[in-house]
């Protein structure tokens, strides 16, 4: 008998061969951490446009690599559009902020507060005590009215002065212009690679997807794709619901703050849809410009004083909130997503500070994908089916029943025990 050639390695080798690839890993992603970011926007982008494809490619009857091409010419020619329109409402929403009249409001608001402290002074209060504390703190707010409205104005400088603080403000712009230029250079080499990391996502996604469960033993490869799956439909779920909420919440607080009569509603339903993508703080970071302009400017046809109408816009806003958490993300992202607000506030901080901006934004669909993957461990680790077995796929299921199915003997041959017993699946 031929022996054959090789060895098997021992259980000590495997281990130490596997720590020494696990090393090996974790030092290739410390080297690459300023790439990583990239990489998972343009998976992020192939992970967007694949529903897109898939349609076009199954109504069309196209070669799937020419939809790939044609569906990201299309992105590439229509992201300068989508940037300028975001950009132009990002400015007439700042333009507003900026062009509100702060001199005319502030001291509005200042006589308002005048008038509330000397009425304050005038009534009589019954117990002597707290009347002479009521009118300390009204005269104390008075002086300090007073004192802020005659504040010196400052003096304007000597032309020479001006002139010198001319010539070095245009050699800072000169050099802020040259750092701009050398930042779009450097942005648009970072698009070119995100885009062609994204179509090579997209080209060669199922690829690796179906080697990695190939690579792994038979019985587990169904629940392996029932958990890809599962992920899938978190991220699918999440994007989905989160430009279905940007809508949503726009379009109610446009209107709400324009039935409310409070100046630049457009801008502020704007910047109310736009920080939606910040799950639980966004809606509140949005609350604050609005009563800001409702302190300062007031209402355009309600009776009531400005501050009344700050109080109103937070109620508004509280009451949105409310019925986004309660009966619109419930129906939006579904139970693919619905995870605890505390947990989502959480991931959102711990995202931001390890992450940035990315981590922030994308803390949710991550913390639900590694719910996923921890309730599956879990049910394995007890010994417990992970999913129901309409869910597990079934052309890997059949591939499986297929392996595990004793061929039976020839007619008239003698049935070896040993083969007819299927290879139990761990």
């Amino acid at each position: 008998m031929e022996e054959s050639i090789g060895s098997t390695w021992t259980r000590p080798t495997r281990y130490v061969v596997g720590i020494g690839l696990a090393i090996f890993g974790v030092f290739l992603l410390f080297i690459s951490n300023s790439v990583i970011p990239l990489l998972v926007v343009a998976g992020l982008l192939a992970f967007t446009v694949r529903p897109v494809i898939s349609l076009l490619h199954e109504r069309l009857r196209l070669p799937y690599g020419l939809v790939v091409g044609l569906t990201y010419l299309v992105v590439l020619l229509l992201l300068p559009l989508a940037a300028l329109i975001l950009l132009s409402a990002i400015g007439q929403a700042l333009a507003f902020v900026f062009n509100l009249d702060y001199e005319r409001a502030i001291d509005g608001f200042t006589n308002a507060v005048q008038g509330w402290m000397e009425g304050l002074k005038a009534w009589e209060i019954p117990f002597g005590p707290l009347d002479t504390y009521v009118d300390a703190i009204a005269d104390a707010v008075l002086v300090a009215l007073n004192g802020a409205s005659q504040v010196a104005q400052p003096e304007i400088p000597p032309l020479a002065d001006l002139a010198e603080q001319l010539g070095s403000a245009l050699t800072v712009t000169f050099g802020a212009m040259a750092g701009l230029v050398g930042n779009i250079f450097s942005s648009a080499i970072l698009l070119i690679f995100v885009f062609l990391s994204a179509i090579y996502f997209t080209l060669s996604a199922a690829r690796y997807r179906d080697a990695m469960v190939a690579a792994l033993p038979k019985p587990y490869q169904p629940e392996v794709v029932a958990l890809l799956r599962r992920v899938g439909h978190v991220w699918v779920a999440f994007f989905r619901g989160q430009i279905t909420l940007m809508i949503i919440i726009g379009g109610v607080v446009w209107l709400g703050l324009t039935l409310l009569g409070v100046p630049g509603a457009l801008s502020l339903a704007i910047i109310a849809g736009l920080l939606e993508v910040v799950p639980n703080l966004g809606p509140v970071v949005a609350t604050i410009p609005a009563v800001i302009v409702a302190l300062l400017q007031g209402s355009t046809y309600l009776p009531v004083n400005n501050v009344v109408l700050a109080l109103i816009v937070i109620i508004f806003y509280v009451i949105v909130q409310q019925l986004e958490n309660s009966l619109i993300v419930p129906r939006v992202l579904g139970e693919a997503v619905e995870l605890p607000p505390l947990v989502v506030m959480t991931g959102v901080l711990v995202g931001g500070s390890v992450a940035g901006i990315l981590g922030a934004l994308l803390a949710t669909p991550v913390i639900a994908t590694g719910r996923e993957v921890l309730r599956y461990l879990y049910r394995k680790l007890l010994g417990e089916p992970p999913f129901p077995p309409e869910q597990l796929d079934p052309v890997a299921h059949r591939q499986d029943v297929k392996e595990q199915t004793p061929i039976p003997a020839p007619s008239g041959a003698g049935s070896d025990a040993s083969a007819a017993t299927p290879v139990e699946g761990g």
